[in-house]
């Protein structure tokens, strides 16, 4: 019975873990665009480099947590520009 509540657990916990890192995955498409922008043009100010940072260490902290440390390899999450 433990087994059971347990497993309903981990997985509902998986479920969010994964609909949480494909929203990151969507917005740091848009910042890493951005990003790649601004440094072309040489200017990134730092407030931003702060958030792309963020945004980039919670995608990485996600991916690593005990309900989803095996979703990259089964899922193709894309990389990102390390900040």
């Amino acid at each position: 019975m433990y087994v059971v509540i347990l497993g309903l657990f981990y997985g509902m916990f998986s479920i969010l873990t994964y609909n949480s890192i494909q929203i990151k995955i969507e917005k740091l498409e848009v910042l890493e665009e951005q990003y790649l922008e601004k440094d072309a043009q040489g200017e990134v100010p730092y407030s931003f480099k702060q958030q792309f940072a963020k945004e980039y260490h919670e995608y990485d902290r996600l991916q690593n947590r005990l309900q989803s440390f095996w979703m990259k390899w089964v899922f193709d999450f894309p990389e990102f520009k390390k900040p």
